[in-house]
């Protein structure tokens, strides 16, 4: 019998068409344009009813898009680009709903006031800036930065959201921007590296495979797949810090944004003692406030803290809906995984409520390695079979690549 999938249960268009400017226009701009509709309406008292009526059309307007355009050129090696734009679609969805939800309007502050020296948000005092809630013209400019500012720099809405703070403080816009654009070099570098090393696994020439390799007993099959779950796990964390260092030196020199708007994204996640400190502090933080609103609230009233898995759901269906994006997909491992993470956090705080004590130091960094690894090997297995990894064309340039394949030390096998 066929296992359900989530993806199969979508309103999904089996014909995408290669994007022209005419289609483009059709597809993304209504998109973009009730996106920032609710971004305005949000900061305005009193229309929650009018966010409630515009949502569906948001949610319509964005699976139409994510499901219409193929930007892979027809080549399976540029499928994801088709998953960043189902990613991009979803995300926007899940916001908008994250708006409607607000129950006070979103008010905009002075950014470098805005954090403590924690990294934790300071709460923004809306009383002394409702002067300017009802002023639509304000919103229609805030709205701007709203609909790019992902974890609430200098907004009341993002209490409680951890954001490292940098090692070096830097003020000069170039220096900054030039620093940045190091990064970016250095994580493609390293991500380079790291998808070579996890693609020397697959059988060559293949699109989708699987980590799991029958031809091993069983002892070296799962000791290398858990390798792949690893280096899987560094090449993710390359990839969304080589974006977002190129996000961040373009905005510097072309919107002349202040370098401090722009914190870091990762708290070293490799030395987190706990899930919860993992999921929570050291991890990117940058969907943490639809996970929350669409997730956790709704279930808070029913499983208290518990309802963190409720989180972990939304994050679970949001990689799923990147992966259908590509056309592949497995919803018991995809979400699955997530559905775990959650559950880890979960036992964590039944630990403490019992024992009194959190989990920490050595042992707890075990603990997540551990729970990590075992239920890694299945989200990357998923990944791997949909092609994810296998032929990745990510990398805009390839600098490993390029110096092994030009010294001879590297075949060419097909990537």
């Amino acid at each position: 019998m066929e296992s359900w999938r989530f993806q199969d249960s979508l309103p999904v268009s089996e014909q995408r068409v290669p994007p022209t400017w005419s289609n483009l226009a059709a597809f993304l701009a209504p998109v973009f344009f009730g996106y920032y509709a609710m971004a305005v309406l949000v900061q305005l008292p009193r229309t929650k009813l009018y966010r409630v009526a515009l949502l569906p059309l948001v949610f319509w307007l964005a699976i139409r898009a994510g499901t219409s355009l193929d930007f892979s050129g027809g080549q399976s090696e540029y499928l994801y680009f088709n998953k960043a734009l189902a990613l991009a679609m979803f995300h926007m969805a899940l916001r908008a709903a994250t708006w409607t939800l607000a129950d006070e309007p979103y008010v905009k502050s002075d950014h470098n006031r805005a954090r403590s020296s924690n990294g934790i948000a300071d709460k923004v005092n809306s009383e002394s800036l409702a002067n300017n809630s009802d002023d639509v013209r304000s919103a229609m400019l805030n709205a701007c930065d709203l609909c790019n500012n992902l974890r609430g720099l200098g907004w009341n809405w993002s209490t409680r959201i951890y954001v490292r703070s940098p090692t070096f403080k830097i003020e000069s816009k170039l220096i900054f921007a030039v620093l940045n654009f190091g990064r970016f070099f250095l994580y493609m570098t390293i991500g380079d590296a790291v998808d070579l090393c996890v693609r020397a696994f697959a059988p060559p020439g293949s699109a989708g495979w699987s980590i799991f390799d029958p031809t091993l007993p069983p002892i070296r099959r799962y000791l290398q797949s858990t390798i792949i779950t690893i280096l899987s796990g560094v090449g993710g964390i390359s990839v969304v810090e080589m974006v977002y260092s190129f996000t961040v030196a373009t905005s510097v020199v072309l919107f002349r944004q202040h370098p401090s708007e722009w914190p870091p994204l990762f708290d070293k996640p490799w030395l987190a003692t706990s899930l919860a400190q993992f999921w929570g502090r050291s991890w990117h933080q940058l969907f943490r406030d639809c996970f929350v609103a669409c997730g956790y609230k709704p279930l808070e009233g029913i499983l208290g803290r518990y309802a963190v898995i409720g989180a972990f759901v939304v994050s679970g269906v949001l990689h799923e809906v990147g992966m259908r994006g590509m056309g592949r997909g497995d919803a018991l491992y995809i979400v699955g995984y997530f559905v775990m993470q959650g559950v880890g956090v979960a036992l964590e705080r039944l630990w403490r409520q019992l024992t009194g004590r959190q989990v920490d130091g050595p042992l707890g960094w075990l603990w997540v390695l551990v729970w990590q690894s075992f239920w890694g090997n299945y989200l990357v297995d998923a990944w791997a079979q949909g092609g994810l990894i296998a032929r990745s064309a990510l990398f805009p340039i390839r600098p490993v690549t390029w110096a092994l394949t030009s010294t001879g030390l590297l075949a060419n096998r097909g990537a």
